[in-house]
């Protein structure tokens, strides 16, 4: 037996969702999907992604594509849940909602719905796909069309990165993942860019700015590959708004795994 628990739609968006048939969701709960990620079994159930578009009889140029993340019994507990289980894109979906009134690198969302069906509990999250976007890592790895930066570019992009971090940071979030997998840029007018973070699933409210500058900057620096020394220094300069650290600022930079010498 099916039962919709929550829905949230994005009211301009909802004559696409409807035509693409998202917005039946005890048929979404059971579709097929033709896997963007393959379903990725943990927690004591499962999750996966598709990339799906909303008008595919439109001409190439007018598509609008979006990401439907899909899960069942894929749970998490935590103190401030007083340890019950909640589906995590539960966690996530309030995530998206809360930063981007902060952060306009988060992606939009579409549409959250959760449900119950014969016992297992499930959840949809749709957001915006980026697909015009660069993905961070194969970036610098030399894997796009594109050549890997040159250092002034890459600076340029890392400037544009640490502000996104800071401002997470500041508005009282840990991403608690981020690094270059869960990193997307646009390049704009003048070189500067845009960037888009993705994957909050495990992104929390944590009491202390600098346990969170400390936690997503050594991620970042651990985590994304082809960094020089030089690199890193640019990225928390540009991160602590600063060319020289003052004495709390190289307190934390001490204790960020990854980091430069400073």
């Amino acid at each position: 037996m099916f039962k919709l628990k929550q829905l949230w739609v994005r009211p301009e968006l909802k004559p696409e969702l409807e035509g693409a048939g998202l917005l039946d969701i005890e048929s979404v709960s059971q579709r097929d999907f033709d896997w963007f990620e393959a379903p990725n079994v943990r927690r004591g159930g499962w999750s996966g992604v598709a990339r799906i578009v909303l008008n595919p009889n439109a001409p190439a140029a007018e598509q609008k594509a979006v990401f439907l993340k899909i899960q069942q019994n894929h749970y998490y507990l935590a103190p401030n849940t007083f340890f019950l289980k909640r589906l995590t894109f539960e966690r996530e979906f309030a995530c998206l909602q809360a930063i981007r009134e902060h952060c306009d690198s988060i992606p939009e969302t579409v549409l959250f719905a959760k449900w119950k069906l014969d016992g297992n509990d499930g959840a949809i999250l749709v957001t915006e796909a980026l697909d015009n976007w660069i993905p961070l890592r194969p970036w610098l790895l030399g894997k796009l069309d594109r050549p890997a930066p040159d250092t002034d570019t890459l600076h340029r992009a890392l400037s544009a990165i640490a502000q996104t971090a800071r401002e997470i940071n500041q508005a009282g979030w840990i991403h608690m993942c981020f690094s270059a997998k869960h990193i997307f840029l646009k390049e704009r007018e003048k070189g500067q860019f845009s960037v888009k973070v993705v994957d909050l699933e495990k992104t929390r409210r944590r009491i202390g700015l600098g346990r969170r500058a400390v936690k997503d900057c050594s991620h970042f620096m651990r985590h994304t590959p082809n960094l020089s020394q030089e690199n890193k220094l640019h990225f928390l300069q540009a991160y602590f708004q600063a060319d020289t650290f003052s004495s709390s600022q190289k307190n934390l930079i001490r204790r960020m795994r990854g980091a430069p010498q400073i």
